[in-house]
């Protein structure tokens, strides 16, 4: 069954347009309060807070506020409003540069909203107006002209063509039991070369669904085409238990492109994710505003186009992480394949120990490659110097296996046969790992020159069991 429209929509403006054959371009729903001018107690100065604020800008030199009751600001209402009240004057809110290139037949609406009796149309208004590539700026077409005791309206421009575009809203309001109200703002169109997205073009790769406490679930995707992916046709959901599609939440409403072999891990908060994990790629995040929530054991993570087509699903339980791992919190799970059906369940693995049990925005742990035959492990260099002087400062170990699920073990000898430290205990291997020793023992204490031996087991729960040894010269420990 089809889902419910509504519960593809993130922003209740949306249902202004059709989202199918309308793609938004740029939209503000003043969700961030506070943002704006009003009055201090002194009843002459005015106080300002446009921190953070990068899509508009708001001229306010024509008004005088008595209060802080009196004010032109973003406030909570209704989700979010930007609202005049008791201004004496005008205030001028300007949109930044829309770049519209990409775009034809471009639509501008926006809620033109009051409160209270007054109809005075000199002292209470709200006039819409654009301007197209920097020319002269023209009224909207419907509703420009808001004056009076109207209500509520909605302000629209249509059939605009053109390279970029700015929104001017010119805003009065004379009276302390009244308010003018410029709500949500959307720019819509259609694209000139739509790229549309087929299943298969980008896939689920990685999945953390039992974060540790206090930390964030979070799912990665990956372009497996060579299309690029405008992230704002994208959408995540889950399903009920009826199987019906749930909790659709949009990537996006901002312009951005996921590129060919691109890595995006997708999060409700970076904040809950960064702290746990090696983060080699930052800008390979995307916080949305609205994240489905997926169970601890089991759920089904889904990718949608805006067409509302499946693009990739992925059914999972805690069941298919290795059965190593007794407490599976903090532990993602990892597409192994681009090639192999995302719901094999053979084609999932947790990532290993060694990645810090999740690599979100850059390649698996997991990863394979489908050329590996056998299990290798190599050791270099023969001597090593640990001083720091740039020159083979740490032994290494490089194991490649030829399929996901082994687990290893590393122990370190000296000529006389004693146990001096563990490089690995029990540690899950990823297909390709690097292992160093930095000539230490167990408890952090340098050890002397001379020979030592490096013993390697490796192994899975299919019975197969691997030993490799290596002997190495410790030496020039000290500058």
């Amino acid at each position: 069954m089809k889902p419910n429209l509504l519960k593809l929509l993130t922003y209740s403006f949306i249902l202004f347009f059709n989202p199918v054959s309308a793609q938004e371009i740029w939209h503000e729903s003043f969700s961030v309060p506070d943002k704006g001018v009003w009055g201090n107690s002194d009843e002459t100065s005015i106080i300002s807070d446009f921190s953070g604020i990068t899509k508009w800008t708001l001229d306010y030199d024509e008004i005088s506020l008595e209060n802080e009751d009196d004010y032109a600001k973003t406030v909570t209402t209704s989700g979010g409003r930007f609202e005049c009240r008791d201004i004496n004057g005008e205030v001028i809110w300007r949109t930044e540069i829309i770049d519209i290139s990409d775009y034809k037949n471009i639509t501008i609406q926006l809620e033109a909203n009051e409160t209270g009796s007054s109809t005075n149309q000199e002292q209470k208004y709200l006039k819409a107006f654009f301007i197209l590539d920097e020319d002269e700026q023209q009224a909207f077409q419907t509703n420009s002209d808001n004056r009076g005791n109207w209500g509520q309206t909605v302000a629209e421009q249509t059939g605009i063509n053109g390279d970029n575009l700015q929104i001017v809203v010119y805003i009065k309001n004379h009276y302390s039991s009244n308010k003018v109200i410029l709500d949500e703002v959307i720019v819509s169109g259609e694209e000139k070369n739509p790229v549309i997205i087929e299943p298969g073009d980008v896939v689920l790769n990685e999945v953390l669904f039992n974060p540790v406490p206090d930390g964030d679930d979070y799912v990665e995707i990956y372009n497996n085409s060579e299309k690029e992916i405008p992230l704002n046709k994208l959408y995540l959901a889950s399903r009920d238990n009826d199987l019906e599609l749930t909790q659709i939440y949009a990537l996006t409403s901002e312009r951005k492109k996921l590129l060919p072999n691109e890595y995006l891990a997708l999060t409700k908060d970076t904040h809950g994710v960064f702290p746990w994990f090696t983060i080699s790629c930052p800008e390979c995040f995307l916080q949305m505003e609205k994240f489905p929530s997926f169970n601890n054991d089991e759920d089904y993570v889904v990718l949608l186009n805006n067409e509302l087509e499946i693009v990739d699903e992925f059914y999972y339980n805690e069941k298919m992480h290795s059965p190593i791992f007794y407490d599976r919190e903090g532990i993602a799970l990892e597409r192994i394949s681009f090639s192999q059906p995302t719901n094999d369940v053979a084609n999932w693995h947790s990532a290993s120990t060694q990645s810090g049990y999740g690599t979100p925005g850059y390649q698996n742990s997991q990863f394979m490659n489908e050329e590996a035959e056998k299990v290798s492990v190599t050791f270099q260099p023969e001597a090593f110097s640990p001083n720091n002087d740039g020159y083979n400062d740490n032994y290494s170990i490089d194991l490649s296996m030829e399929s996901p699920g082994y687990i290893c073990n590393i122990l370190v000898f000296d000529s006389a046969g004693r146990r001096l430290c563990k490089l690995a205990d029990n540690a899950v291997l990823g297909t390709h790992e690097q292992i160093s020793w930095n000539g230490e023992d167990d408890a952090g204490n340098q050890l002397p020159t001379g020979p030592y031996i490096v013993m390697v087991e490796v192994f899975n729960t299919n019975g197969t069991v691997e030993r490799f040894k290596d002997g190495v010269v410790l030496t020039d420990r000290f500058e």
